[in-house]
């Protein structure tokens, strides 16, 4: 029979149902005390209760030697598998109290109820007699902890290893040389400044300890290993060997390096997606840190429209055929049997082509070339589907659990990014929405010119700006075109732009001069109640004979392409942006040019040549460099300068829906046609 002997914390009926426990019996205990081996049990709690589903007790045995002289209950939370590291020092707790166990029976010379030597076994053999020598139990609680024990003579260049030593380093005992040099042979090159520093370092402190890289021997594998010693010195004080001991981490250094990666891609995948305020931007974010982490090759992202059907928003990798396909899961009705499992909740791994035909064909596209293991991550926010993530894989693959992990974790940050965006997407195109109705319809046909005009919204804003143009009315054979950009990027800029628009057109039409007109305009804004500022440039141009007369209020000068295609700026007085405060008389100062027959005039807000970070000349520079180089070469191969769509789509657009663009754009190009001659 096994007997409680000690117990803690457990009370008195626990005592009466397991005081006395037989050697045969169904008992976590006995099952340890005949098997030798630590028991986790689920099915009955130390306090005889039945346990919760995160409760178990948890049993070790007491080990002298090869035989048992009893076992070690813990009752604690958990059922799952023990941690490798307190396994083992829960191994080296029970080593310890069994040896302490054998010290207290043979001291008090087998009292009543203690194991004696001669006991016998359920086999009905005798037993062993037990260990008392201490260093025995010093040998078996390092053995347990799987710690060894190493000795460096300086003098003579020999370390002694024991056998457990030369069991991690793959080295059988009996083939071991005594040379250090064997020992720093087995380093990773790598490593070895490591132990050499930590060496030179012991000599001062008397203390080494290093974790280093090795080669084991008998079959190449690549470990780890923690050493820690005591440096030995005589009697001048100089150091003369080290007595230390080793452990093989390779496990812990494995977990450690694993789970920094987790929080790694973890935090790099959150900064990405973080700053995302598109899906274009969810998408960059995904391909430049979650795919390079998992080594994928090509991804896509669909959202879940109102409609009910998964719409692909964004990928990478595929080519134009296999993203129409794709295309084609949003023209599914959104109850279709075959979409089901992407809305199933839990992540799909498919590691061949052969899987992905008995698992997702009639789900996906068949793949095509390249394509050879998936992840499929449906994407959800408290139980509510929103979309589904598709990474491919141009081979095939086993998905680690520490993969699966970091696959769920990129689930949830991908969910709520997108809900995030998706909501900034919606007020984005109300905002645009409403700063397109503040903007003119259709412009009306200018006798003798050609025109045309574009507006790019900021690229990083989620609030509208207050570029605007416009083609007023004056009378008379004149026209006048004004472009303007109000203060700031808000729903309130928006509306200032509006009503000065209005305001404008109102004194255009009462028959104000270009510099009386400004004015009239600044007067406007001054009276508004508002403190944002606006800039403004009006041109008038006479088609007939191409007159040409510029007032500015703070705004970019226009540029002017003859019909050679040299590319010049106009400019001249400025006067002060609108708004700041009531002009003097004289204030506004009109520059008068020629536009020639076939010349082309562009005018423009300051994004688009304002880059942050960018002196602001320069990009005046470079777009009249680009200008100058299209034009020139659009009349070397046709004899003429380029019409207005070509310019706008070659030289202007790009800069437009370029990188780091912020700022909304506002473009009006205008072109004079040559006169007919006979």
């Amino acid at each position: 029979m096994l007997r409680l002997v000690a117990s803690s914390g457990l009370g008195e009926e626990w005592t009466r149902r397991h005081g006395v426990v037989s050697f045969s019996a169904d008992h976590p205990v006995a099952r340890v005390f005949r098997e030798h081996e630590p028991v986790r049990d689920a099915s009955l709690r130390a306090d005889g209760t039945v346990p919760e589903e995160d409760a178990s007790v948890l049993v070790y045995p007491l080990m002298l030697g090869s035989r048992c002289a009893g076992a070690f209950l813990f009752d604690e939370h958990g059922t799952g598998p023990v941690d490798i590291d307190r396994n083992r020092h829960l191994l080296t707790v029970a080593s310890i109290c069994a040896h302490r166990f054998d010290q207290l029976v043979a001291r008090q010379g087998g009292a009543a109820g203690a194991v004696k030597a001669e006991q016998r076994g359920v086999d009905g053999r005798p037993l062993p007699p037990l260990a008392r020598d201490r260093s025995t139990m010093l040998e078996m609680a390092m053995s347990n902890a799987g710690i060894g024990s190493f000795d460096w003579d300086f003098a003579s260049h020999q370390v002694f290893w024991d056998e457990r030593v030369c069991q991690i380093f793959g080295i059988l005992p009996d083939e071991f040389d005594h040379r250090i040099e064997t020992f720093y042979d087995a380093l990773v090159p790598e490593d070895r400044g490591l132990v050499d520093a930590a060496v030179a370092d012991s000599a001062r402190t008397g203390r080494y300890a290093v974790r280093y890289r090795f080669i084991r021997r008998d079959d190449g594998a690549l470990r780890w290993l923690d050493a820690e010693s005591r440096v030995v010195f005589d009697w001048k004080g100089e150091p003369k060997g080290m007595v230390g001991i080793v452990r093989d981490v390779t496990e812990e250094q494995t977990r450690d390096e694993q789970l920094q990666a987790r929080r790694n891609f973890t935090i790099n995948v959150f900064r990405a997606l973080n700053t995302a305020s598109s899906l274009e931007d969810v998408v960059a974010a995904v391909s430049h840190t979650a795919m390079p982490s998992l080594s994928a090759d090509r991804m896509a992202l669909f959202l879940r429209s109102d409609a009910g059907v998964m719409q692909l928003v964004g990928d990478r990798g595929f080519d134009e055929e296999y993203r129409e396909k794709l295309r084609g899961l949003g023209r599914v009705g959104p109850h279709a049997p075959s979409l089901a499992p992407l809305g199933s909740g839990d992540p799909i791994f498919i590691g061949s082509r052969r899987e992905f035909g008995e698992r997702l064909s009639g789900v996906l596209p068949d793949p095509g070339p390249g394509m050879h293991a998936w992840i499929v991550l449906p994407l959800s926010i408290k139980g509510e589907p929103i979309g589904v993530s598709v990474i491919v894989f141009d081979r095939p693959r086993t998905f680690t659990p520490d993969e699966r992990v970091l696959v769920a974790g990129l689930a949830g940050i991908l969910a709520e990014t997108l809900l995030r965006v998706r909501d900034v997407e919606e007020r984005r195109a109300h905002l645009r929405e409403l700063q397109s109705l503040m903007l003119p319809g259709e412009l009306p046909p200018l006798p003798g010119l050609d025109f045309l005009v574009r507006y790019w919204p900021g690229s990083d804003e989620l609030e509208v700006g207050g570029d605007w143009y416009d083609v007023l009315p004056v009378p008379g054979d004149r026209i006048t075109l004004a472009i303007g950009d109000v203060q700031g990027h808000s729903a309130s800029a928006a509306a200032v732009m509006g009503q000065l628009r209005v305001a404008m057109r109102t004194h255009a039409a009462d028959g104000h001069e270009l510099a009386s007109l400004m004015r009239a305009a600044n007067q406007s804004l001054c009276d508004m109640e508002t403190e944002l500022f606006a800039t403004c440039c009006l041109v008038d141009i006479q088609p007939e004979d191409g007159t040409l007369r510029m007032v500015r209020a703070g705004h970019t000068h226009p540029m002017l392409v003859g019909p050679e295609g040299r590319c010049t700026s106009l400019t001249g007085p400025v006067c002060p942006p609108l708004g700041l405060f009531p002009y003097a008389d004289g204030e506004c100062v009109v520059t008068e040019a020629v536009l020639p027959e076939g010349g082309i005039l562009l005018l423009y807000t300051d994004g688009l040549v304002e880059t942050p970070g960018q002196d602001y000349d320069k990009g005046v520079g470079e777009l009249a460099e680009r200008l100058t180089r299209w034009a020139g070469n659009a009349r070397a191969s046709r004899g003429h300068p380029p019409d207005l769509e070509q310019l706008v789509e070659h030289v202007v657009t790009p800069v437009g829906r370029g990188p780091g663009r912020s700022d909304d754009i506002a473009v009006l190009v205008v072109r004079r046609r040559p006169e007919r001659r006979t």
